[in-house]
């Protein structure tokens, strides 16, 4: 399995913003995140999460020209996710881009876009990192059967903010209804 570090996910996402026609937020919200916040050295792709249909769409019209394209097949691991779109790239970079829920679950609240931190702005596009607490709350729905996300969780457990956790669980909606 091929993983990237946070240089050349930085050199992805310079490329894709450069041909981002209008303003977006894009919430990175797995690996890469840690990657960017050195909790991680490095990721097999970048969970992308979206408030909106229109940001997620401006997005996938930068990514034909940054040489990105959807794969024929997607593995059962991914299709889990549940991820609106998939993206990879000649190298096997895999962008997985989710608009307001993560696995039919888990959704982005007003709450988690208030503890998210502007990672950097490329071009039109604004990126951020949600935080440590909401990283984890996403690698839990992710985990079923995925052990490279258990040592994620493992990673980020030290010094999380459980009230915050505990709070975010408690306006989420965790049924499966769509």
């Amino acid at each position: 399995m091929e993983m990237f570090d946070a240089k050349y996910i930085d050199l992805e996402l310079e490329k894709i913003g450069a041909r981002v026609k209008t303003p977006l937020s894009a919430y990175l919200i797995g690996g890469c995140a840690m990657s960017f916040r050195n909790l991680k050295e490095a990721t097999k792709d970048a969970d992308i999460l979206f408030k909106t249909r229109a940001d997620c769409a401006n997005f996938c019209g930068a990514l034909f020209g940054a040489q990105y394209f959807e794969p024929l097949t997607i593995i059962d691991e991914y299709s889990r996710l549940d991820a609106l779109k998939m993206f990879e790239n000649k190298d096997k970079f895999h962008l997985d881009l989710f608009v307001k829920k993560v696995c039919r679950k888990m959704r982005l609240t007003e709450s988690m876009s208030e503890r998210a931190e502007q990672y950097k702005k490329y071009g039109k596009m604004d990126v951020l990192l949600v935080s440590k607490e909401d990283i984890f709350l996403f690698k839990s729905l992710a985990s079923e059967g995925r052990r490279r996300d258990l040592d994620d969780m493992r990673a980020i457990y030290p010094n999380l903010d459980w009230d915050a956790m505990l709070e975010e669980l408690a306006v989420q909606d965790l049924s499966t209804k769509t």
